[in-house]
């Protein structure tokens, strides 16, 4: 007999693939670690026909009674969808009520199927190509992108800057004319600095120096005091 591969579902939900030399329905339950059989057994099974040209015959084997924190975090498929798996649980695949070896791509697939996984991908497509429809009839720029507030032409964004880089010049000419236009202002002296002795911005001119001053007086003046002097009215 030929060796079988089945699949151990770990409790943290990590699947396994592990290698029979014999198959033992009954011994199943050492393969997932459990100590005794009561309790362990199959609990779902489904036959499916033409998935990746092949048929299958799947079957889970486990527990639903155990000790806290040894629950089972894998999700399987309808309908044991809400069953709680205490421990590892089994997965087995069968043939005419043989059991055969299955991989852990093939039950990936398998599990798609069982969940419609394809019907969903062909629902993406659909949608996407709505979409593409809806945006048929709009205007587009020349790199094939609708127009939006977001996308704009480049000769859109080129016409922009080249009115941005216009006004900027317009502004620093209007600024030239200002400076030039701004007539020279001239500080007065405050009244406090005349006061104060200050130096103005005016250049004050220097008195000349009095020519007379260096004339000596004469010697010889004419006296007339003794001329001067009180009359007798009668």
């Amino acid at each position: 007999m030929a060796p079988i591969t089945i699949l151990i579902v770990d409790k943290s939900g990590t699947i396994k693939e592990t290698t029979l030399k014999t198959y033992d329905e009954s011994e199943l339950y050492k393969k997932a670690g459990f100590k005794t059989s009561e309790g362990f057994k199959c609990y779902a099974e489904w036959n499916i026909e033409d998935v990746n040209d092949k048929n299958y015959s799947v079957s889970v084997f486990g527990k639903t009674s155990g000790k806290a924190n040894q629950e089972n975090k894998y999700d399987f498929p309808p309908p044991i969808d809400s069953t709680l798996f205490f421990g590892n649980c089994i997965i087995v695949n069968k043939n005419e009520d043989k059991a055969v070896s299955i991989t852990e791509d093939e039950w990936e697939s398998v599990y798609d199927y069982l969940f419609g996984g394809f019907e969903d991908i062909g629902d993406e497509d659909s949608d996407e190509d709505s979409e593409d429809e809806e945006d048929d009839g709009l205007p587009r720029t020349k790199d094939g992108y609708v127009k939006d507030d977001f996308v704009v032409d480049d000769d859109e964004e080129e016409d922009d800057e080249e009115e941005e880089e216009e006004e900027e010049e317009e502004a620093d000419d209007d600024d030239e004319e200002v400076y030039t236009k701004k007539a020279k202002i001239i500080k007065k002296p405050k009244a406090a600095d005349k006061k104060k002795g200050k130096p103005t911005d005016k250049k004050t001119k220097k008195a000349p120096a009095n020519v007379f001053t260096s004339i000596a007086e004469p010697e010889n003046y004419l006296d007339c005091t003794s001329e001067l002097s009180e009359e007798e009215y009668v």
